[in-house]
């Protein structure tokens, strides 16, 4: 006798079509962050859901920057899911480095090239259609389904996911499902913590060839940066359970990530990002400033970095620094459900086992589990994320659409 899962799975094997003609469609609506303008692709969105008669409503906090939010309650009580997705990428940057046009969405070898092609636009697809077909058989489900589909996450913005968590309580629900890149080799129930840094060296500056009378703050700051490595040193504990878990996973995070992942993982890094100094060749400047990008593993706390740092900058009377930004390292339960869940289908429709893993950057997860949510993500994985030639492979995306599908389904049945 044929199952209710097993119809859902054919249903997806004959929307295959659709689902990668939807996703070209919307890689070729330009959505780039800044400025974040995402109107005309949450339109597509919008008109999807109409097609189908799914109710929705849109929640604009800031023009250009549309949320979109729907929801069905099943037939019986039971637990509530959040799907999340985002629609604003990263810009596409030097198009001659892009073997195809960033906005095209050219399908080849096997790929859909384009810029938010992985990152995140097929898993933003997936979970839609998931939405869609569960909510065509929403009377087999029990409690609640909910979809969101986001604005202003490259950025880590106000008008997006987090505007919603702050401002519409029923986006919490009880975990949370995300489509952000993570390759069909890994999936993430955490992610590393991120402190922006911004520091100001300045000097009285002089002639070019009155080196006599004044430092150069450029070449402070690169000693400065050099002693900065050190924050690198802080690493998480050895023998906790995540770090322990992490080396289990050692393959998966370097097959997920690029070889080398695996190393830093359980370490703090830092990256220049930006640096400014000078006006002209013959002139000593008088101020340099760079901007630094710093990860923290969840075992590593914020005040812990702040403190060397602090004492690092203090060696350069020069020298002064502030946060611009920062998130503390998230994560939820490696054993939830939604994680069984995502293995037992991924297992099943691929042949590939999942690993649970964190994140080395962030996404909008984080904001479920500050709340208390658990939250897990598993989607494609992350080719050309954030550089040219961004792409998705046709086989990753339809099978991540189909793990996501059918493991909504478990966690909304069982």
């Amino acid at each position: 006798m044929t199952s209710i899962k097993d119809e859902l799975r054919l249903r997806l094997s004959e929307r295959e079509g659709e689902m990668l003609s939807f996703l070209r469609r919307l890689i070729q609506i330009p959505t780039p962050n800044p400025p974040g303008d995402t109107i005309a692709a949450m339109d597509l969105v919008a008109h999807f859901l109409s097609q189908r008669g799914i109710p929705y409503e849109i929640v604009a906090p800031h023009e250009g920057m549309p949320n979109l939010i729907a929801e069905f309650s099943g037939g019986s009580d039971g637990p509530r899911l959040i799907l999340n997705g985002h629609l604003d990428v990263f810009p596409a940057g030097d198009l001659s480095k892009w073997s195809h046009d960033p906005w095209a969405a050219t399908e080849a070898d096997g790929c859909i090239y384009g810029r938010g092609a992985c990152d995140m636009k097929s898993g933003t697809t997936a979970l839609l259609f998931a939405f869609a077909e569960l909510y065509a058989i929403r009377q087999h489900l029990r409690g609640s389904l909910v979809l969101t589909v986001v604005s202003d996450e490259e950025t880590f913005g106000p008008w997006g996911a987090r505007y919603l968590v702050e401002h519409r309580k029923e986006v919490l629900g009880d975990c949370l499902l995300s489509g952000e890149p993570t390759s069909p080799y890994a999936l993430r129930f955490g992610e590393k913590g991120r402190l922006w840094i911004r520091i100001r060296v300045r000097t009285p500056g002089a002639h070019g060839a009155y080196v006599h009378m004044s430092q150069n703050p450029i070449a402070i700051a690169a000693d400065l940066i050099a002693r900065l490595q050190s924050l690198e040193e802080i690493r998480s504990p050895s023998d906790t359970p995540l770090t322990i878990a992490l080396e289990k996973n050692a393959a998966t995070i370097d097959k997920a990530y690029g070889l080398g992942a695996s190393n830093i993982i359980s370490s703090t890094t830092l990256n220049v990002g930006a640096i400014r100094g000078g006006v002209k060749i013959n002139m000593v400047p008088s101020e340099c400033e760079f901007e630094v990008d710093i990860r923290t593993p969840p075992d590593v706390s914020h005040d812990e970095v702040m403190k060397r740092l602090g004492n690092i900058v203090a060696v350069f009377p020069e020298a002064e620094f502030e946060v611009l930004d920062e998130d503390a390292a998230s994560t939820s339960s490696p054993e939830h459900p939604m994680v069984e869940a995502l293995i037992r289908n991924a297992k099943q429709i691929s042949d590939v086992e999942p690993k649970p893993i964190i994140a080395l950057g962030g996404c909008d997860a984080r904001l479920w589990r500050y709340a208390g949510i658990p939250a897990f993500v598993y989607g494609p994985s992350p080719t050309g994320m954030g550089t040219a030639n961004e792409l998705v492979q046709v086989d990753e995306f339809l099978q991540v659409a189909k793990t996501q599908t059918l493991a909504a389904f478990d966690y909304l049945s069982d």
